[in-house]
């Protein structure tokens, strides 16, 4: 809810992440927070503090972690992902 312990940190709050539905015409917006995992956003919402761009993440993560090729780097990551947009879209109010 962008609330939480450390949010009074930030030099912008953070987002309430329950809301993204409301905030989108009463329509949760899939394909838009996926990408925006995958690719991270445009603008730095926290100062100095950066955002991880999880898709990165993800795949070095599997690749690293579980010995696998590229290619089912890949797919672990985009079902990790998946996961989490999925997550989100779960929590919206």
């Amino acid at each position: 809810m962008g609330t939480g312990d450390i949010a009074e940190l930030f030099k912008v709050r953070p987002s309430d992440l329950t809301k993204l539905a409301k905030n989108n015409g009463d329509k949760f917006p899939f394909s838009e927070v996926y990408h925006t995992i995958v690719e991270g956003m445009q603008e730095r919402g926290h100062g100095e503090n950066k955002m991880p761009i999880w898709g990165d993440y993800f795949m070095a993560d599997a690749l690293q972690d579980r010995g696998v090729s590229p290619g089912e780097a890949m797919e672990i990551a985009a079902g990790r992902i998946l996961s989490l947009v999925y997550y989100l879209e779960s929590i919206q109010q």
